[in-house]
């Protein structure tokens, strides 16, 4: 719960914000058969998945290395900005399927939401930093959205809505990717510090409130990979507000 010196104490207070979040991480080392053999797998598993490069596939079909055209990126915007939007299109819903399906097939086999959340990490991980394009990757963000549909869609809803309101504000695809992963970040502070009016809504909440905490070190750390990875879209951004061109 969010105390009476409101939540800034409590991100400062014992027990407050740092604490929640090693609390959480620590949670992960408790219990001898949490990295199971068959978990390991499935965290390999997910993270070869998220390896697939779609968008990159796509293109090289058409005869288009997307790692040396348009923003060099090969992920499904620089797909649609090179190959057309219906090939990002594509792109986008293959890149949101990859990050789903991991986590569909180890709810299916009886993972627990803890596993389950740290499978799909792997997954975006996967997708980011390709070990099939020597370590590049895309940007994290359709692959975290079909994460999150499959293990807490009310969130994953307001991160889209923030990506619309982004892009509508913006016109930049990369600025509303920031503009959500901004909302990913602000939804993880009151899962981290425990707080019972926003673990209710949860899906993966448990009795204990652990798997809520869990989420929120999760939907912190992916949240914030999201943005650091928009670093070239932040500056871009911020140049053209500059010269008094943002749109």
């Amino acid at each position: 719960m969010v105390g009476p010196g409101g939540l800034a104490a409590d991100l400062l207070v014992p027990g407050g914000f740092p604490a929640a979040f090693l609390s959480a991480t620590a949670t992960l080392s408790t219990g001898n058969d949490f990295f199971t053999s068959r978990f390991l797998w499935f965290l390999l598993g997910s993270f070869l998945c998220g390896s697939i490069p779609f968008s990159w596939l796509i293109a090289r079909a058409r005869g288009i290395d997307l790692l040396r055209q348009g923003s060099g990126n090969p992920g499904a915007t620089n797909l649609s900005r090179v190959a057309g939007r219906k090939f990002g299109t594509l792109g986008l819903s293959l890149d949101v399927t990859k990050g789903a399906v991991p986590v569909l097939i180890c709810q299916q086999m009886g993972v627990d939401a803890v596993q389950s959340l740290l499978v799909g990490s792997l997954a975006v991980l996967g997708h980011c930093f390709s070990p099939f394009l020597r370590g590049r990757g895309g940007k994290g963000v359709a692959t975290t959205g079909g994460v999150l549909l499959v293990l807490e869609p009310w969130i994953a809803a307001l991160m889209l809505l923030a990506w619309g309101v982004g892009r509508k504000l913006t016109g930049s695809v990369g600025m509303a990717s920031v503009g959500a992963a901004v909302t990913g970040v602000l939804i993880s502070t009151p899962l981290l510090l425990g707080t019972d009016q926003v673990e209710r809504w949860l899906r993966t909440a448990d009795v204990n409130g652990t798997s809520g905490k869990i989420l929120g070190a999760v939907l912190l750390v992916l949240s914030s990979l999201v943005i650091y990875r928009h670093q070239s879209n932040i500056l871009e951004y911020c140049q053209r507000c500059r010269e008094g061109s943002p749109r």
